[in-house]
């Protein structure tokens, strides 16, 4: 359905992996992992389809970890990104956030190491 209304359908790799954990839990095989994404998707499904242009046409729907939620909660459903290159400028701006973590907890870590090779000389 995504694919022809010309709308890009991206997973996250931890939305992947909370979906394969969830599916399991219910123990109810490929029909569990069915009522989960269809939970996921469902305002999605009923958004796509409606004809837009500009920045209100739909570019991609983004299912991540806020969307699947845990095995336990329900998760907020898949993002709808709406406007030319939206499905980018995520992705974009998620792996500068990514990097950023990855940086501060690098910088936290390198300043810890540097204080205990400091208290280890005294």
């Amino acid at each position: 359905m995504f694919n022809l209304n010309k709308v890009k359908l991206h997973f996250t790799d931890g939305a992947l992996r909370l979906l394969a954990k969830k599916a399991i839990a219910k123990s109810t095989g490929a029909r569990g992992l069915r009522a989960i994404l269809e939970t996921v998707l469902l305002e999605a499904m009923y958004e796509v389809p409606d004809e837009k242009t500009g920045n209100e046409r739909v570019d991609a729907v983004v299912v991540d970890e806020e969307a699947i939620g845990s095995v336990d909660r329900p998760g907020c459903g898949a993002k709808i990104l709406r406007g030319d290159g939206a499905l980018d400028q995520y992705i974009t701006r998620t792996n500068v956030m990514n990097l950023q973590e990855t940086n501060d907890g690098l910088a936290g870590e390198l300043e810890e190491a540097y204080m205990l090779s400091r208290i280890v000389s005294l």
